[in-house]
């Protein structure tokens, strides 16, 4: 009995173990159960939280585009202008409202000097654009400017002209805004390619409330197309319910030709699209016939935005509201300002200003304060005077 006994009271402690073991598992169950909720559920929330700060961010960036500069933040000192100076202007395209924009800018900026100009046709085409570079370097200028011309594409007729001394200014001739010693080109005017990508890809997103259906449309003969197409995508991308339908190459100078069937194509495939983003508003021109012809109304039709220019046919389409809704103007006219001025700097054996206009959205809510009579962008900041100042002193 007594040994009975003890075996009874050596098994007490032990259940006693057992029952707490048994608790804590059971505790300890619920708690991974519970962690695995908060985490199932964080999981969930995250991709709504990253995209709810995504398109506010893209809100932000949008609203400040689209305010209108009233102020000169450019250049405000510079040498006075030289006399006497020969530059000849060669164009990638007259045609292209960009390039003509850039060029009327020059030429009227360079009437209020003693200097001459005369311009040369590229006509859409890189062999074109080729010989009219070595017809300029053959008149001797002093300097010569690449309106939309790639400059790493003509690097061998290019370094004739640095060779003769012969200062050479580019427009979206190279795909930042600095110069290029070994090209020789003193400086390149443009905007941020980068952020005009950026601000008319989220312009995409922001009107679509964060839901975008997207074709970008590019040309694959320019590297400053092909950087702004690639970034594009790439805000797309970021957008985690956005969708890249496709990137579609259309060389500039085959748009009258090949977009009428690309964009027919595109319709028939993808009911879905929200957008046409495009590098040029010259896209937009030859998608049209297309779009009508697909009988979309004003209201369905997908929305086209330029990472371009702005021409005169665009800012028409904006205020009418008819399948446009905008795009990232450049100051033209300011850019061929800017140009002049660089030249003078060059001609002094001065650096080059530095300055970049900041990006641009032209909407139908800015379009009447910030496009003129003749149908450029050209903003209300006073910059005439400013290099006027300068260049009479």
């Amino acid at each position: 009995m007594k040994s009975r006994i003890s075996k009874s009271n050596a098994f007490i402690p032990m259940l006693s173990v057992l029952l707490i073991k048994t608790s804590v598992n059971k505790w300890f169950k619920s708690l991974i159960y519970q962690l695995w909720l908060y985490l199932a559920l964080f999981l969930a929330v995250l991709p709504l939280s990253v995209q709810a700060a995504f398109l506010n961010e893209a809100q932000a960036r949008v609203a400040e585009a689209i305010e209108v500069e009233s102020q000169w933040s450019g250049p405000t000192e510079g040498p006075a202008a030289g006399l006497g100076k020969n530059i000849i202007f060669i164009a990638s395209d007259l045609r292209n409202g960009g390039v003509n924009g850039v060029a009327k800018g020059v030429s009227e900026a360079i009437g209020h000097l003693d200097w001459n100009l005369r311009f040369l046709d590229g006509a859409g085409s890189e062999t074109r654009q080729g010989a009219a570079i070595r017809k300029a370097i053959g008149f001797l200028p002093d300097g010569i400017v690449l309106g939309g011309i790639d400059a790493k594409r003509h690097s061998k007729i290019l370094q004739a002209a640095k060779e003769l001394g012969i200062t050479v200014i580019g427009w979206h001739a190279l795909p930042d805004a600095k110069g290029d010693e070994e090209l020789g080109v003193f400086t390149n005017i443009t905007t941020d390619i980068m952020e005009v990508a950026e601000i008319a890809a989220l312009l995409s997103v922001v009107e679509a409330n964060g839901y975008a259906r997207v074709v970008i449309f590019t040309d694959p003969n320019y590297t400053i197309a092909l950087s702004k197409s690639d970034r594009m995508a790439e805000v797309i991308s970021e957008c985690l319910d956005c969708e890249l339908i496709s990137i579609e190459h259309v060389p500039l100078d085959k748009t009258a030709e090949q977009m009428p069937q690309v964009v027919g194509r595109l319709l028939n495939e993808h009911k879905d699209i929200t957008h046409f983003l495009t590098i040029n508003d010259l896209y937009i021109d030859f998608a049209i016939p297309s779009i009508e012809s697909e009988k979309f109304d004003h209201g369905t039709a997908p929305i086209s935005l330029s990472a371009g220019d702005g021409s005169s046919a665009a800012f028409q389409r904006i205020r009418e509201g008819v399948y446009q809704g905008a795009t990232v103007a450049e100051p033209l006219l300011l850019h061929g300002w800017q140009i002049v001025d660089e030249f003078n700097r060059a001609f002094l054996l001065q650096k080059p200003s530095g300055f970049s206009a900041a990006v641009h959205l032209v909407t139908d809510a800015n379009i009447d304060q910030v496009v003129n009579s003749a149908g450029i962008y050209d903003p209300p900041n006073e910059y005439r005077e400013s290099y006027l100042d300068m260049w009479k002193k």
